[in-house]
């Protein structure tokens, strides 16, 4: 699949949906063009951030970073499930990465077929 199909398909399912923070910024398309698939880590994320390599970085499941920041709603709940299952359809090692402390930068990043990183990113507050 194309990364424009790719793009449609994701921003489908995000239209008015966001991680439930305090910033609850909404998701945007990301595609990295300077790294292929085998350059994805947590040292490769970090750079897409623009963060130095001392910088914490967690990655965890999607449906962790999902169930987590989906918020109480039921209908949200389902959207996040829906585009659970998009992202692990479209592309392949899906993995959350959260890079910061207390307002992070989240990309939710696999590899298409073609070898390249592509997913989403937005931003979210952790309260302390």
């Amino acid at each position: 699949m194309e990364l424009q199909e790719i793009k449609n398909e994701l921003s489908n399912l995000t239209d008015r949906l966001s991680l439930e923070s305090a910033t609850s910024e909404p998701f945007e398309f990301y595609h990295d063009e300077q790294h292929d698939a085998s350059a994805l880590n947590e040292e490769t994320v970090r750079k897409l951030a623009g963060m130095p390599s001392h910088y914490p970085t967690e990655v965890l499941p999607v449906q962790e970073l999902f169930q987590a920041y989906a918020g109480d709603k039921e209908e949200n709940k389902q959207r996040f499930q829906k585009l659970q299952e998009k992202l692990q359809e479209l592309l392949q090692d899906v993995k959350a990465y959260c890079v910061g402390e207390v307002r992070r930068t989240v990309f939710i990043l696999g590899t298409t077929e073609k070898g390249e990183i592509a997913g989403l990113k937005s931003a979210l507050t952790r309260p302390y």
